[in-house]
């Protein structure tokens, strides 16, 4: 009897990950990140902006307080808080460049190295009473001083002025 021994092939096993597999996980990436990017561009915006509101709480509670007192909006004088340029001082930080007080409404400007840019923000409050006749309730309303900024950037501490 003859034996020959017979070399037994095994199948090469597969080591690391084809060229398709990884083009597969970087398109993925690349959707993630497509959705993720501008919500957080959103998210950065809209916590900046609240900064605008906890930069003029005490100024809002002080017009709130004239207007219960007097049965209207006050002037600047009334607050005495503004300084030669017209704006209420010592309010800014670190994304507020300037705080202004002028025809019932706050208006806040944003620095430019913010996510905002130099949009202006105005911070008015919610009219006591409306069309027909009903008190929507305390609070107030936020907008851009201009159409085309992102409404989603608004702080989500101010009513939206086209709701009220």
């Amino acid at each position: 009897m003859h034996n020959t021994k017979t070399r037994a092939v095994r199948p090469l096993k597969q080591a690391g990950f084809t060229l398709i597999e990884l083009m597969i996980v970087v398109a993925i990436i690349g959707v993630l990140a497509s959705i993720a990017i501008p919500q957080y561009q959103n998210y950065t915006a809209r916590a900046q902006a609240s900064e605008a509101l906890s930069i003029t709480a005490g100024v809002r509670t002080d017009i709130a307080e004239q207007y219960s007192l007097k049965g209207e909006m006050p002037v600047k004088a009334d607050l005495g808080l503004t300084d030669d340029d017209g704006n209420l001082e010592a309010m800014s930080g670190r994304y507020v460049d300037t705080v202004s007080y002028a025809d019932s409404a706050i208006s806040v400007t944003f620095k430019e190295d913010s996510a905002i840019g130099t949009k202006v923000m105005n911070i008015a409050p919610v009219d006591p009473v409306d069309n027909n006749g009903v008190s929507p309730g305390n609070g107030w309303t936020c907008a851009w001083n201009d159409t085309d900024t992102n409404e989603s950037w608004l702080p989500s501490g101010c009513k939206e002025a086209s709701s009220t």
